[in-house]
């Protein structure tokens, strides 16, 4: 029993433990997957620049999370949004793993910093590096007719990814007030604006 325990320690001292770091996220919407494949089911995305702590690599894949239960209900998990739902013994519980090569060491540039006009006005908003055009030409529409002011945007920052239109390019901001009657939608893809 002695000598197991000799040999657990000196495996202990010889094997380094994984030291967490940090990444951040290089592409537009990273996937986070239950397990290190693209087979996996996908529970969620990583938005550009948002940091992640590696906790483990394995081959070209992080996991960024601890072990969770993948809460399983009739073979299936309810927490995976696409992709592989099933539930199997092995995977009962799960953590959360992306592709490293979207990671960087560096925190990417703002690509925000240098905007002016009405890019000033919109550029926190969710996905302003991919729609930021249509989000300055859409504020410059809502201020020219008097529907929104720069106010507004200051206020509320830009647009915000609408969560119930989850697989459409759909924003929204706030023009007058935060209650839903003052609620303004833009389609990011169209530049149509909506009530």
């Amino acid at each position: 029993m002695k000598r197991l325990i000799l040999v657990a320690e000196l495996v202990a001292l010889i094997v380094p433990a994984y030291a967490a770091r940090d990444g951040w996220v290089t592409v537009d919407n990273l996937n986070r997957r239950t397990c290190p494949t693209s087979t996996c089911g996908i529970v969620g995305v990583l938005k550009f620049r948002e940091k992640a702590t590696i906790l483990e690599e394995k081959a070209s894949w992080a996991r960024i999370t601890k072990y969770y239960d993948a809460s399983c209900v009739n073979g299936f998990s309810h927490y995976v949004d696409s992709s592989n739902k099933k539930c199997v013994s092995s995977n009962g519980k799960f953590s959360e793993w992306v592709s490293v090569k979207y990671l960087s060491s560096t925190h990417p540039p703002d690509p925000a910093a240098t905007a002016s006009v009405n890019y000033a006005l919109v550029k926190s908003s969710d996905d302003f590096r991919i729609y930021k055009d249509a989000f300055a030409i859409a504020a410059d529409q809502l201020i020219t007719s008097g529907k929104c002011s720069a106010n507004d945007f200051r206020e509320m920052g830009g647009w915000m990814k609408s969560s119930n239109h989850r697989s459409k390019p759909i924003y929204f901001t706030y023009c007058g007030g935060m209650r839903s009657s003052n609620k303004v939608y833009l389609n990011s893809a169209t530049g149509e604006i909506m009530r």
